[in-house]
């Protein structure tokens, strides 16, 4: 199986190691894209035909004439078809799923509804948050890449079912009740929020927020103890909530 070029666009980890998996699998040269400016990676991947991209860890939008002129597999942090767009493992957890998972799938014109190479479930708990299990997700979707590559090869791959609601499309700009903690809520939800919007300081998620005395203020962090809830807020305020809500 040859292709005219083999490109690698995505960010971290995932990209770096897939990468050298499909050299390996291709024995072949895969380049990694590096352009940030979307007018660059549009005239780049348009120029494109009998080519491989592998989309890793990315959040560029191929053009119907790429699609069109090439293969494309990418690589989504859901069980397709749930929860297509961005920020999947932030919705699992808000949603309370007792699952999630990876999928390699080809692309098609559409978001995230191309034919699926490989998937994987997670089992998720009701202590993990979204940096956690982002990373659990990252590290599945290197561990199955190969096997995803040789079901491309040997064209293995299955049609989405359509049947399953998957909840729409998320953009990037959609967060969990905006974004904001509700003290109206029930312990669990108040939990499963603030688990789902605990991203990593080096995450482009804005942290999660609340409205206090007037004031929209950014919850720095939050920690628990035997009877409590913690909320450490900016300006130095710390808002104790009791457990038994």
């Amino acid at each position: 199986m040859k292709y005219e070029n083999i490109f690698i666009i995505g960010e971290g980890k995932v990209a770096k190691e897939c990468q050298k998996i499909a050299e390996l699998f291709f024995n072949q040269e895969v380049r990694l894209v590096i352009f940030k400016e979307t007018s660059f990676l549009d005239s780049f991947f348009n120029s494109l035909k009998k080519s491989l991209i592998i989309s890793a860890n990315n959040f560029y939008i191929f053009k119907p004439l790429c699609v069109e002129n090439n293969t494309i597999i990418n690589y989504h942090n859901s069980l397709l078809p749930y929860y297509r767009g961005v920020n999947a493992h932030v919705w699992a957890i808000y949603k309370e799923e007792l699952k999630t998972g990876i999928t390699w799938h080809k692309v098609d014109k559409n978001i995230d509804t191309g034919d699926i190479l490989i998937q994987e479930e997670i089992k998720l708990d009701k202590k993990i948050t979204a940096l956690n299990l982002l990373r659990v997700q990252h590290n599945l979707a290197i561990n199955v890449f190969k096997k995803a590559l040789e079901n491309l090869k040997n064209k293995n791959y299955k049609k989405q079912d359509e049947c399953l609601t998957g909840g729409g499309i998320y953009l990037k700009k959609d967060l969990p009740n905006g974004g904001f903690l509700e003290l109206s809520w029930e312990k669990s939800k108040i939990d499963c929020f603030l688990r789902a919007m605990d991203c990593g300081i080096l995450s482009n998620i804005p942290k999660a927020k609340i409205k206090l005395f007037n004031q929209n203020l950014n919850i720095l962090f939050y920690e628990y103890n035997k009877n409590s809830l913690k909320l450490h807020l900016e300006n130095d305020i710390i808002l104790k909530i009791n457990k038994n809500l």
